[in-house]
């Protein structure tokens, strides 16, 4: 088991984890109606899966300098974590915005802690599963 870095910098921003299928249709993959509390989240700690719905989350631009390399997982491969798993991250201000917790719709809201790359989204509203999807253009796994 290994975790993601940061593409950018080296930075580890994950736990080790393990893939893991998606959570099939109508057992966790869909948002809930509110109330419930507490929300557990989407990914069990310590896995990841590749979102099964590619181009869900828009990442912007590549930061400046950066060039994409194959230890990248790539576009449209985006994994989706529990947010227990995350390290050496920070929170992008101005984009932490929900009225229960981060709605992620504000662009990406998690930033490595290393270099600042804006490499990840926090979604955990009330409307939403919490979860973790990192940008597969910025992360890497190194071998295990």
């Amino acid at each position: 088991m290994t975790g993601f870095h940061c593409a950018v910098c080296g930075a580890r921003l994950s736990a080790p984890v393990r893939e893991v299928a998606p959570p099939a249709e109508g057992e966790a993959w869909t948002p809930l109606e509110p109330p419930v509390d507490p929300c557990p989240p989407r990914m069990v700690a310590g896995t990841f899966a590749r979102d099964p719905e590619p181009g869900r989350i828009t990442w912007g631009p590549l930061p400046k300098g950066f060039k994409r390399s194959r230890s990248g997982h790539g576009p449209g491969v985006d994994p989706v974590l529990c947010p227990a798993d995350l390290v050496g991250t920070v929170k992008v201000p101005g984009r932490w915005i929900g009225c229960c917790g981060p709605a992620g719709a504000d662009g990406p809201n998690l930033a490595c802690a290393g270099c600042g790359a804006q490499a990840g989204l926090w979604i955990g509203d009330c409307y939403t599963w919490p979860e973790v999807g990192l940008d597969g253009r910025l992360v890497r796994r190194p071998p295990s």
